[in-house]
């Protein structure tokens, strides 16, 4: 019982860590004198050594269980890879939506509309898959929507940030499109680990992560070209964001939370992660003077409000 007391300790250390971690992100971005898609491919490029380490462990792991049992080690489906790929695509799509609505607009705009792609995995669930709405569903969809509409409305006033940087209307709704773009590679990721079927073996976490990070990365940078984007970072402090952008939020942040969900509820996670608005909000704050007005903060308190309401116990 002490024993796992103290383990419960540790996972919820490491999901605040990892939330701390993710929240670096959109000042990283900030930092990043690149496009838009160009930061989303430098950002996953430098993240593929960790994945890459994370799905060679699992596979050794894997193939010393079928060695020591006498059984063949499946190997995964070509349909398992293809929804891996489908779900970098999705993800490479949040990346560059995201990047460049934050440029449009304010940190504390972009996190909080981000942040609305669990409402939208629930609304899929609805409008997709028949799945039968709960009250708590009906309750989180009007209080996040409401929370949109109010941040969204204040940009339209020219009331979102004080301080250092504009906010628009375009900007708040490549967030929402981002959010969306989240929403489907976390269902595409969902698909893929219960795909393992008959003679497949279902893909681990670093397996997945690696073959969507490739694809995304490749996503990006077709993107980055074909816009005719700044592809290079220009400066020393950009090449130190997209690597930290690769390192931290991406690494750091997705292998914390991933260890903490092995030992503490998926709601608890989940609604612990929204701390990365917090960190995000503040670190814009003190590094660009971008301070939310009181509206953009009563709209982002019914955002998150909607979300914790969303996420599963």
């Amino acid at each position: 019982m002490l024993r796992e007391t103290q383990l419960r300790r540790q996972a919820f250390f490491a999901v605040v860590m990892a939330a701390m971690c993710i929240g670096c992100s959109a000042p990283l971005v900030r930092l990043a004198d690149a496009g838009p898609a160009a930061i989303g491919f430098w950002r996953l490029f430098f993240a593929l050594g960790p994945a890459m380490v994370w799905a060679y462990a699992e596979h050794r792991s894997r193939a010393l269980k079928a060695r020591r049992s006498g059984a063949t080690a499946l190997r995964p489906s070509l349909r398992q890879v293809l929804l891996a790929m489908l779900a970098g695509v999705f993800f490479g799509a949040d990346l560059i939506v995201f990047h460049k609505g934050l440029a449009l607009t304010s940190t504390a705009n972009a996190l909080l509309l981000g942040n609305l792609a669990v409402v939208f995995v629930f609304l899929f669930g609805w409008l997709i898959l028949r799945e039968r709405p709960t009250r708590g569903l009906l309750i989180a969809l009007v209080l996040a929507l409401t929370g949109t509409f109010i941040i969204i409305g204040s940009s339209a006033a020219g009331g979102g940030a004080s301080g250092a940087r504009p906010v628009s209307v375009i900007g708040d709704l490549l967030c929402v499109g981002a959010a969306l773009a989240y929403a489907s590679y976390m269902l595409a990721t969902r698909a893929v680990r219960r795909a393992g079927k008959g003679d497949a073996v279902p893909l681990g976490g670093g397996m997945v992560s690696l073959v969507a990070s490739c694809t995304g990365a490749v996503v990006c940078l077709a993107w980055a070209v074909a816009a005719g984007e700044v592809l290079v970072p220009q400066s020393l402090q950009g090449l130190l964001a997209v690597i930290g952008l690769g390192l931290i939020p991406h690494a750091a942040g997705q292998g914390l939370a991933t260890f903490a969900l092995g030992r503490l509820p998926a709601g608890v996670i989940s609604v612990v992660l929204l701390l990365q608005i917090v960190v995000g909000v503040a670190l814009a704050a003190l590094l660009f003077g971008e301070v939310p007005s009181l509206i953009v903060l009563a709209g982002g308190l019914l955002v998150v409000a909607g979300v914790t309401t969303a996420r599963p116990n």
